[in-house]
């Protein structure tokens, strides 16, 4: 028999603090239906390995994302659906496996490395202007332009488009938050789709720029993948380049701010990474267990599958809570506390499987290099407000400020 729920993920008490919520999941009912989302929720470390690793279980889930909407709304949204479904997250093998056959060249993590240097100087830039104020707010200020900055300086984009490109990318994150989690649905994929047809008309030139010029940059990369043969075509290229730069500006971003204020709420981790900055690394990966800027990613169900004592129906939506399973008891000791230096932390922030996030080297990289910094330039840094403010939604988890005292 099927166990039911509704939990609304756009209450402020969730929106706030989920992490009791996912608690209870696991402890009572780890595989559940919830009216609220129309999806089940899958919160158990091992169920979600094996939810993302079983090929019944499709990424190709746009339709499903459209199939609850109104069907006026759906003609209307007719090329922002189109665009979604070239997507390689959005897809199945073989599909998935050729995109991702052609482009990991251009993340693998040497890629990222070789430009850390480059990184350090937007970086670098940032925090000059931010050290003329003895205040400062790291969301507004450093967290949410940085990764864009970035992300388009290393596919090509040109400086003076880069906050065009960050706006775009902020409104095209949003769609991807289901309904009972966000309010006017609607009117935030009527914007995203706006913002990606934007996107992609400009991406367009730039590709045809780069076929006749190549350059040093990522854009160049995918123009001249190849893999036995087989190339990107221009309408794969541009949606490969929108997901990057999605992913790039929002995720990266979340992650530097959670990251920020986590440190700054762990005095004796913070400590221990100041005396020893090659603590970076661990304690980037601690903050993607300990505050996930991913919470939650969807799948749909293409036959029927028993997991948890439940029968999960083909076509069925199927949460599964990235953020849930990195505290899980059972993978996890003291899953409530941050270790700065956590090993093993087979954290799933990235995801598992086939579709483990090939942007991660980036965003690792973005990610050490902003953080480090900014706590070195700033070492009597805190907190100017202990309540941090969320942004709705339950897909992804960022704040939308972090104002914060430069000289204590």
């Amino acid at each position: 028999m099927s166990i039911a729920t509704a939990i609304d993920f756009s209450d402020p008490a969730i929106q706030a603090n989920p992490y009791p919520v996912y608690e209870r999941l696991r402890d009572v009912s780890p595989v559940v239906w919830n009216e609220t989302t129309n999806s089940w929720l899958i919160s158990r470390y091992d169920d979600i390995v094996a939810i993302l690793n079983d090929p019944r279980i499709s990424s190709a889930r746009v339709d499903a994302t459209f199939r609850v909407l109104p069907e006026d709304v759906q003609q209307e949204l007719g090329p922002l659906r189109q665009v979604l479904s070239q997507r390689m997250l959005l897809s199945d093998p073989p599909k998935h496996t050729r995109l991702k056959n052609l482009v990991m060249p251009a993340f693998a993590a040497r890629t990222s490395e070789r430009r850390r240097e480059r990184i350090q100087q937007i970086c670098d830039a940032f925090i000059d202007r931010m050290a003329e104020a003895g205040s400062f707010d790291v969301m507004q200020d450093f967290a949410s332009p940085l990764p864009g900055w970035v992300t388009g300086d290393v596919l090509g984009v040109p400086v003076e488009r880069q906050q065009q490109f960050s706006d775009w990318s902020h409104d095209q994150v949003r769609i991807y938050d289901r309904p009972g989690t966000v309010h006017d649905r609607v009117a935030v994929m009527r914007q995203g789709q706006a913002s990606m047809l934007a996107m992609k008309a400009y991406l367009e030139e730039i590709i045809e720029q780069r076929r006749r010029e190549p350059a040093d940059d990522v854009i160049t990369m995918l123009v001249q993948a190849e893999e036995a043969g087989d190339r990107l075509t221009n309408d794969e290229m541009v949606v490969m380049v929108v997901a990057i730069l999605v992913g790039g500006n929002n995720s990266t971003a979340h992650l530097i701010g959670n990251a920020i204020q986590t440190l700054l709420r762990q005095p004796k981790a913070l400590a221990r990474l100041r005396d020893d900055p090659s603590l970076i690394r661990p304690a980037i990966e601690e903050v993607m267990r300990f505050e996930s800027p991913v919470q939650a990613t969807s799948r749909v169900a293409k036959e029927a599958i028993e997991i948890g004592g439940q029968t999960i129906e083909p076509g069925s939506n199927v949460h599964v809570l990235l953020a849930s399973g990195n505290r899980d008891e059972t993978q996890f000791p003291d899953p409530t506390q941050f270790i700065v230096d956590r090993s093993p932390n087979r954290h799933l922030t990235f995801a598992h499987g086939p579709h483990y996030c090939l942007g991660t080297s980036l965003a690792r990289t973005i990610t050490q290099t902003a953080v480090l910094t900014l706590l070195t330039r700033f070492p009597n840094m805190t907190l100017a407000n202990e309540t941090p403010v969320w942004n709705d939604g339950f897909s992804f988890r960022s704040l939308k400020t972090l104002p914060v005292v430069r000289d204590a």
